[in-house]
């Protein structure tokens, strides 16, 4: 239920909070007072399209939020469990704001969300209907919702059921697509094998290409190498007194003749000794070097072979060895799933003639129901429509069954059927209704499904527009039959549906100082009489209006009281 409604800087208003009660709410004001304004803000903080235009004149942001009792909103608190947001106690609190830039900011309980969670977060706590809401009945794939809510209690178990075997018939036949019929197993089979054939002979080793690519550079740079490892060599134990070799047996000799003389020259010639091991290891180490790096024209074509193959099967199973090595693995997973493909295949083809024996069956256990509440709904609607004034009215709900069509809720297609004239055959509701039967068809429907949607507030805005006399009072009794069991909020100018109101309150607007603004405020006894003679058309202390809504208003008590 909503509680009370805080709007900042929307269009003429700058600042304005609303409490509003359980029961029948009534809104009320002269022409242009801004009672679209409310309902736009609510329409707003329940996450409805805007655009920066709702932002008052001069101000930068715009902001509403909505506070609602959840006690008794089950689907409400499901959905912030799924969303994990906090609760504490039964209030929850919508908050939008939007910046003249066009941003959007969405709250719940101060948490900040997505406006698409807002979005279903409201659809589980109020429903606006006004004359462009009611056009929704006329788009042919809401009838089916609608039936289906009426009848939710009796189709609740069956389309889970349905849900569940669309599911399961729809994961055998795709496992039964993967495989495909016996020869394009055999095809695919035979392209798997071969590829994992050409993959397995060429015994890729992870890290091989850029062992490879690191041969190439070295043998196509055999010349350089040479050269330089014969120079090395040359200095280390060439034959002339430039060797380092002989350098070191050279000074070794000359500290050996003067050794007696100071024990560190010993120290010195053991050093050079070791010196010596060393460099007579490392030329050795770069002779076995230079045998290695002559040219072989053998192992540069062995190199590039080597080469063109990876680049080959890189081209065609993936941008590196690594990816190579797992899309052979993949081929080796697919053949085992191809294994006994023939077996498999014929007892897929049996669990999916039987899946769909069981959605098929299901099916019709579901129009057989919709079929059931579709006869009811149609006759309810029936005797609504005649006792707000449609008497010639023909109406019923037409459910058709495609069962070989079978969906996850159900097969069936359902239209509502409507003509508004005795003798003239029912057409589809979109072809035939008028805008004026438009909204009191609505209100029929929503009068007897308003028990079974689970939502606690409903706001009908000005749907009474071009509804009078005797059919006015019926709305009025509708509208308020509806708020015994929910909160209804109405805009209304309707004298009779203003009498019913439990809680009434009046939006005016005034000027100061060149400044226009709305407001909004509640009536008490004598003040709602007053509004009432106002609508009647008559001055609210006029001669005859006054007392005439003193009689609506006895009227409408005694109404409520039965």
């Amino acid at each position: 239920m909503l509680e009370t409604l805080q709007i900042d800087n929307i269009a003429l208003i700058e600042k304005l909070e609303i409490s509003f009660c359980k029961g029948l709410n009534i809104l009320s004001g002269e022409t242009g007072a801004g009672k679209s304004i409310i309902i736009d803000s609510l329409n707003f903080v329940l996450g409805a399209r805007a655009d920066k235009t709702l932002i008052s004149y001069g101000k930068d942001t715009a902001k509403v939020s909505a506070f609602f009792d959840i006690s008794d909103s089950k689907r409400t608190k499901e959905l912030l469990d799924e969303f994990e947001i906090d609760y504490d106690g039964e209030e929850l609190v919508l908050q939008r704001v939007m910046t003249d830039e066009g941003r959007n900011t969405c709250r719940i309980n101060g948490q900040k969300v997505t406006l698409a969670m807002l979005k279903e977060i409201a659809l589980t706590l109020a429903d606006i209907y006004g004359q462009h809401e009611a056009t929704g009945l006329l788009s042919d794939e809401n009838h089916i919702v609608i039936l289906d809510k009426y009848a939710k209690t009796a189709l609740l178990k069956p389309l889970e059921e349905q849900k569940s075997l669309y599911e399961e018939r729809n994961k055998i036949k795709k496992e039964l697509e993967r495989y495909g019929s016996l020869s394009d197993v055999e095809k695919k089979t035979d392209m798997l094998r071969f590829e994992l054939d050409e993959i397995e002979k060429a015994d890729l080793k992870e890290g091989e290409e850029e062992e490879l690519i690191a041969l190439r550079r070295k043998i196509n740079n055999s010349r350089s190498i040479t050269d330089a490892l014969s120079a090395a060599k040359n200095l280390l134990d060439g034959d002339s007194d430039g060797g380092a070799l002989i350098a070191v047996s050279s000074a070794k000799s000359q500290l050996s003749s003067v050794e007696e003389y100071d024990k560190r020259y010993s120290e010195i010639i053991e050093r050079l000794d070791s010196a010596k091991i060393e460099l007579k290891d490392i030329a050795e180490t770069v002779e076995g070097f230079l045998e290695e790096s002559e040219y072989n024209p053998y192992e540069a074509e062995r190199v590039e072979q080597r080469l063109a193959l990876v680049r080959t099967l890189k081209r065609k199973y993936g941008s590196d060895i690594t990816e190579i090595l797992s899309y052979a693995d993949k081929i080796r997973e697919e053949l085992d799933f191809y294994d006994d493909a023939e077996y498999n295949i014929e007892k897929l083809s049996s669990s999916l003639k039987k899946a769909e024996e069981n959605l098929i069956e299901n099916s019709l256990k579901i129009h057989a129901i919709r079929a059931e509440y579709a006869k009811k709904l149609s006759s309810n609607v029936c005797s609504q429509l005649k006792e707000l004034g449609m008497n010639n009215a023909t109406f019923y709900v037409d459910v058709t069954c495609d069962e070989h069509n079978a969906g996850p809720e159900g097969a069936d297609s359902v239209l509502f059927m409507f003509s508004a004239n005795a003798g003239q055959p029912a057409k589809a509701l979109s072809k035939v209704i008028s805008g004026g039967e438009l909204s009191r068809f609505m209100l029929a429907v929503k009068n007897i499904i308003s028990d079974v949607d689970g939502i606690q507030t409903m706001v009908f805005d000005e749907i009474d527009t071009g509804i009078s006399g005797k059919i006015a009072q019926v709305v009025a009794e509708k509208l308020y039959n509806i708020s015994t069991g929910k909160q209804v909020l109405a805009v209304t100018h309707l004298p009779q549906l203003a009498s019913m109101a439990d809680a009434h309150y009046l939006i005016s607007k005034s000027t100061t100082d060149g400044k226009t603004s709305t407001d909004v405020s509640m009536l008490d006894g004598e003040q709602t009489l007053k509004e009432i003679a106002r609508l009647l058309g008559g001055s609210e202390y006029g001669v005859h209006a006054l007392p005439h809504a003193k009689e609506m208003k006895e009227y409408s008590d005694n109404y409520k009281k039965k």
